[in-house]
């Protein structure tokens, strides 16, 4: 049975309060790899981008434009070349984008936030990536949600998006919770990987979790219960869960740089728009290649289809996570800091899509 959707919030401003329970708010990537630094040249003098993204799924925009050469064809044309680093930590990879040990870093909605409270003028958003891919799949003969009173639900970290997300979720629907695991139900932080154990071991309820751990569970014999999708009506269903982060300062003094990066995941969303296919089969495969952990094929699939990938940052859902963060009581203190709207600075996307003759995003 689903339910109905979450009851839609004012906008708000963010401050530096939700930088503790907000560090990782973004999707677990699936491995751990190498830091990274920024700028530099390469043997023959090209200069050198330094791109970051995590080994999942989710970031399919940044793995599609690796693997076709889109980031090399298109900073080639301005006499530059990508390096990549991979991370699983949303802190780490906006920690060295914000210092400038990293140009720029395909993130999470949680970590952006985060980079952007603690200093507003560091980083910016140029361009959305994924939407979606996240849902709250239950094990069987739960049927509603009046079925999860008393049960123990599981969310990947306290203060991660889908933590939040489930927290506003319940609390709208008549749940009382709290941050120590009373309340109407105990909601888990919980890796993961330790996730799918503790549901096969009948030790779960539940998970809100993204993709691919939802497909995951649901193999497993989990059902879904509430697609997240179904919780944004202000947005038609569509939340940032994954777009591109780039240094303020870098930005500035390489615009066309960044603009090249911005012609090559352009390129990439339409191969993946027009190649569906073949984007999952390679995806699938660097992120194995990346973590030496296969996904089933059929979980791929599965989890591939539950993902849109798109150019557009969707600014709106950004917003509604900072309100239903504070909402559950893991920010305060908003009226301290600017608003969000200043985030954003998607001026050369919005010449790249012109070019390119695609619909241009709505700048907040």
């Amino acid at each position: 049975m689903r339910t109905s959707p979450r009851r839609t919030r004012p906008s708000t401003h963010v401050t530096p309060a939700v930088l503790t329970a907000l560090a990782l708010l973004a999707p677990v990537a699936l491995t751990a790899c190498s830091e990274a630094t920024a700028g530099g040249a390469t043997d023959d003098g090209a200069t050198e981008v330094t791109i970051g993204y995590f080994p999942n799924i989710t970031h399919a925009t940044a793995i599609v434009a690796e693997q076709e050469g889109f980031f090399d064809d298109r900073l080639g044309e301005v006499d530059a070349a990508p390096t990549y680093a991979q991370f699983n930590s949303g802190t780490d990879a906006y920690q060295a984008v914000q210092d400038g040990s990293l140009d720029m870093s395909f993130i999470g909605p949680g970590p952006a936030l985060s980079a952007f409270v603690q200093g507003p003028d560091s980083v910016r958003v140029v361009s959305g990536a994924a939407s979606g891919g996240a849902a709250l799949v239950v094990r069987e003969g739960i049927e509603s949600l009046e079925d999860l009173r008393g049960e123990r639900v599981a969310t990947p970290s306290l203060g991660n998006t889908q933590d939040v997300a489930a927290r506003a979720y319940f609390a709208d629907q008549g749940f009382e919770t709290d941050l120590e695991g009373g309340g109407d139900l105990t909601i888990v932080p919980t890796d993961n990987p330790v996730t799918v154990t503790e549901f096969r071991d009948g030790n779960l309820a539940g998970a809100w979790v993204p993709e691919p751990w939802a497909s995951i569970l649901v193999s497993e014999g989990a059902t879904t219960l509430v697609e997240e999708s179904e919780v944004w009506p202000q947005t038609d269903g569509r939340f940032v869960t994954t777009h591109l982060l780039v240094n303020a300062d870098f930005l500035d003094e390489h615009a066309d740089l960044v603009r090249a990066v911005l012609e090559a995941t352009v390129a990439a969303n339409a191969f993946i728009a027009d190649n569906s296919d073949t984007a999952r089969d390679e995806v699938g495969a660097r992120v194995t290649e990346l973590t030496d952990a296969p996904l089933d094929a059929d979980v791929l699939a599965e989890a591939w289809d539950n993902l849109t990938f798109t150019n557009d940052p969707i600014a709106a859902s950004l917003e509604e996570d900072a309100t239903d963060a504070a909402g559950v009581e893991l920010l305060d203190g908003l009226e301290d800091a600017p608003p969000l709207t200043e985030l954003y600075d998607l001026t050369l996307l919005n010449e790249v899509l012109a070019e390119a003759g695609l619909e241009e995003v709505e700048v907040p």
